[in-house]
């Protein structure tokens, strides 16, 4: 059994050497979503990294996708990463965008090849209309005044109404739920942030996920209102549960060392 612990061990050593892969990097561009993808001749860059990366982001607003080849010099876990951001700006426009972050260690510039895939996983989304889900989400988040409502309470954490705002001391509600685990939920007043722009922030890396609301109207991160909101984003696809998840759930992806430590573990 030792001559197994020893040789588990030195595959973990050498796995956590200097070997590493080619990738291509600072690699920035954007395309229209009535032109055909393709990865322009620019983005000719390598270096030497642990996983190749691509981050990608649809803009519903300008119908276009944002698109970086990016290397990592550490081993991130594989599991995608998904984002949606909802930002309700003091004009009465709205912006919204959806991302994904892949990585990939299979072999050199492995990023090249997943990048197609995953701009195709991206402009294949169920297509989603800004304008009623502006309409639905001003109501439930923005305040009505253009100048924001100098008058605010929120809800804390136990569900108690507070004052936030003044006329001397402007502030916006905020909540903050962790969508997996105990979905534990933090609900404040914050006096730092910029009332002019109210947004939803989503954030869904399978094993670790999390829902973010800032509102400037009264009581707007109450329990009825987080439930309605979550209800709209669902309505028009940009969740993929009615609770706020951009995956359907955890996805457990190990790499190469912890999967070797953990054979280690068991036979110890």
């Amino acid at each position: 059994m030792s001559i197994v612990r020893n040789l588990v061990i030195f595959l973990i050593y050498i796995n956590s050497l200097s070997y590493a892969l080619e990738c291509t990097t600072n690699c920035y561009f954007s395309i229209n979503h009535d032109s055909s993808f393709q990865i322009p001749a620019k983005c000719n860059e390598t270096t030497s990294a642990k996983q190749c990366g691509v981050y990608l982001s649809i803009s519903y607003d300008y119908n276009s996708t944002f698109v970086t080849l990016s290397a990592s010099t550490i081993n991130l876990l594989l599991d995608d990463t998904h984002s949606a951001m909802v930002q309700l700006t003091e004009y009465g426009s709205i912006m919204l965008s959806y991302s994904i972050i892949r990585y990939c260690n299979k072999k050199d510039d492995c990023a090249r090849e997943l990048v197609y895939s995953s701009m195709f996983e991206i402009i294949n989304r169920p297509f989603i209309d800004t304008r009623p889900v502006k309409d639905e989400l001003f109501p439930l988040l923005a305040s009505n005044s253009s100048n924001g409502n100098m008058d605010v309470s929120c809800f804390d954490s136990n569900e108690r109404v507070r004052q936030c705002a003044i006329a001397s001391k402007p502030g916006s509600c905020q909540l903050n739920q962790q969508l997996n685990g105990r979905k534990s939920i933090n609900r404040s007043c914050d006096n730092e942030l910029s009332m002019k722009s109210q947004y939803i922030d989503i954030f869904d890396s399978g094993n670790i996920a999390s829902f973010k609301i800032k509102c400037n109207r009264s009581l707007c991160n109450g329990p009825m209102t987080f439930q309605a909101v979550k209800e709209v984003l669902f309505k028009y696809n940009i969740t993929k549960t009615i609770d706020g998840r951009l995956n359907h759930g955890l996805r457990l992806s190990l790499s190469y060392p912890i999967l070797l430590l953990l054979i280690y573990l068991i036979i110890s």
